[in-house]
């Protein structure tokens, strides 16, 4: 399965119109703890889980992924 990348503007377009999705923030640590900007529902997984293998990966929804 090809990974493909989005731009910022195409994300909000897809959360503008509700489409189904989950997004993974995957920053490390240090940069999610300190930040104050966090996108609304998203999940954090850190990048060496991720990299394990989502245990329970969500059928039949885009799977967005983002880091800094």
């Amino acid at each position: 399965m090809p990974i493909l990348r989005i731009t910022k503007e195409e994300l909000k377009t897809k959360l503008d119109k509700k489409e189904d999705l989950v997004i993974i923030d995957v920053r490390a640590e240090d940069s999610y703890n300190t930040s104050s900007l966090k996108i609304k529902g998203a999940m954090r997984i850190t990048l060496d889980e991720l990299e394990k293998g989502i245990k329970n990966p969500p059928q039949g929804k885009e799977i967005i992924t983002y880091c800094t």
